[in-house]
C-alpha cells in the first residue's frame, strides 16, 4: 500500500510523506504535506487521493500559501 513519490492531492507538491501506518501491516497509511499540511489517508476514494481528480475549487499552489491570512485572525486583547 506504500506508494513512492507521493504527491499532494492538494497543492501537488511531491513532498509529501507517511505520517503514520495501521498496526496491522498493509491496511491503512496516514500521509502528510509538510508544504499545505494536508493530511490524508490511503483507504479515502480517488477523488481525495489522487491529484487529478481532487476537486480544483480546494487546491492551490505552494507559492500561493505567502498570501494567505492567518485564520482564525486573533483578536485584540480585552482589558
Amino acid at each position: 500500500m506504500s506508494q513512492k513519490n507521493l504527491i499532494c492531492p492538494r497543492c501537488e507538491s511531491a513532498n509529501a510523506e507517511v505520517l503514520s501506518r495501521s498496526p496491522v501491516e498493509g491496511v491503512w497509511e496516514v500521509y502528510h504535506c509538510p508544504t499545505c499540511f494536508f493530511t490524508w489517508r490511503s483507504t479515502e476514494p480517488a477523488f481525495i487521493t489522487d491529484p487529478k481528480q481532487y476537486n480544483p475549487n480546494f487546491k492551490f499552489k505552494p507559492e500561493d500559501m505567502a498570501h494567505f491570512g492567518v485564520m482564525p485572525a486573533i483578536p485584540e486583547l480585552k482589558r
